[in-house]
């Protein structure tokens, strides 16, 4: 406080003052201090013993929806697909929640390589992509790029794993199953959704759930 300098540090002490980024699990409504003093001022509440943490204002706010980085992607320059399949997902042993962050926002293209080991996800060198929204299939192999292919033009060959959008591993052994899971999803609802994806989709294959202690 006497000087002014800022210090690095992972936590603070009683009555500690930091400047901070905070990740939240959903969306909430915000505006930066200067602007609006209610709407830029915040408090954090501990869920455990629902007692005040920490108190602040909002310098800025950072809204990845409308940042164009929000999700990695991949294209041909012709074809494109998004996909969550590098976000980490995060154990909180403090505050007992599982958190998800995007740590991978680039835009892969023919021949680029991608991460194929995070903290929370392990993929093997070579398996196809199928990201349902775009209906868009990417292969990959050796940890590579290898092309992008529309699904009126894909046919599963059984050469390699295959997962979805999310990195979750899809339940089929053949090409007529990819078939039919995109077909189902296809005439899916937010209703029907949670069994589809509990027949055709799992998220242990190539997935795990990363314990810290701290939200990073």
């Amino acid at each position: 406080m006497n000087t002014g300098e800022h210090i690095q540090t992972k936590s603070l002490g009683k009555n500690g003052i930091a400047r901070c980024t905070i990740k939240l699990s959903e969306p909430i409504t915000a505006d930066k201090f200067a602007l609006h003093k209610t709407l830029g001022e915040l408090i954090l509440i501990d869920r455990v013993t629902n007692m005040t943490a920490a108190c602040g204002v909002v310098e800025d706010v950072l809204d990845k929806a409308v940042s164009g980085q929000e999700k990695a992607a991949f294209t041909d320059g012709i074809l494109t697909a998004r996909g969550d399949l590098f976000e980490e997902f995060y154990y909180d042993v403090n505050s007992y929640n599982v958190f998800h962050a995007q740590t991978v926002n680039s835009t892969f293209r023919v021949g680029d390589e991608i991460p194929v080991r995070g903290k929370s996800f392990a993929y093997p060198d070579d398996f196809d992509i199928i990201v349902m929204r775009d209906r868009v299939a990417v292969l990959i192999r050796n940890k590579k790029v290898e092309r992008l292919v529309k699904f009126d033009d894909y046919y599963y060959d059984c050469t390699a794993p295959i997962v979805n959008g999310r990195g979750f591993a899809v339940l089929a052994k053949n090409g007529e199953d990819v078939k039919r899971f995109i077909a189902e999803y296809e005439k899916s609802d937010e209703s029907t959704l949670p069994e589809l994806f509990g027949k055709w989709l799992d998220f242990d294959t190539y997935r795990k759930i990363y314990i810290s202690g701290a939200y990073i």
